[in-house]
């Protein structure tokens, strides 16, 4: 394994609690970082703390990403807990119900693009200030295959990760001349529990 030396970093997880988020979450603190957790399942935020907390440095808070003000809370427990934020990876999503687009629920649609994409928006909105402020960050989107190739039957879960891609490259423009890195990954399906 590569190694990182993020000592003295403070990174937020979003869906850390399981999954993709919760193996980044192990990563960071393996390299040395304090992380906080993001997560609306407090179940496996409290599994996921036991195993993380031999690592290092590791905070869990509540959040529903899609509430604009959930997220400015979890920001101001975290800074409060850990410190300033210098790491963001926005992970959390929901894939939602398997349908065509002419029989796709609208309030499916809209409950998927408030997580995948408002939440994505809302998380970068919130701690992109301090970033600039410090002159450093480094933000990780977590998209989807699907948001570049388009998914039969998910088309709310194509669409907001096509968002996130282009959220993406705009807010990595606007931060370029502060050293602030925005990427984003497009893993294909993997056996977590969205699927």
């Amino acid at each position: 394994m590569n190694a990182v030396d993020l000592s003295g970093r403070v990174a937020v997880v979003t869906g850390g609690a399981q999954g993709i988020g919760l193996a980044v979450a192990r990563r960071l603190l393996s390299s040395g970082a304090s992380v906080a957790i993001w997560d609306i399942d407090q179940a496996a935020m409290t599994s996921a703390l036991a195993e993380l907390e031999p690592l290092g440095r590791v905070e869990a808070f509540t959040c529903d990403q899609s509430q604009i003000e959930a997220v400015d809370r979890a920001a101001i427990e975290t800074e409060r807990a850990l410190g300033p934020v210098d790491l963001l990876v926005n992970n959390a999503g929901i894939a939602g119900p398997a349908a065509t687009v002419v029989d796709y629920d609208p309030a499916a649609w809209r409950q998927i693009v408030d997580i995948d994409l408002n939440g994505v928006f809302y998380c970068c909105r919130r701690l992109v200030p301090g970033m600039i402020a410090r002159n450093y960050g480094r933000i990780v989107n977590v998209a989807s295959v699907a948001g570049k190739e388009g998914n039969p039957n998910a088309a709310a879960y194509s669409a907001a990760k096509a968002g996130v891609l282009a959220l993406t490259k705009s807010l990595g423009k606007e931060l370029a001349s502060h050293d602030i890195a925005v990427n984003a990954l497009t893993p294909s399906p993997a056996r977590t529990r969205i699927l």
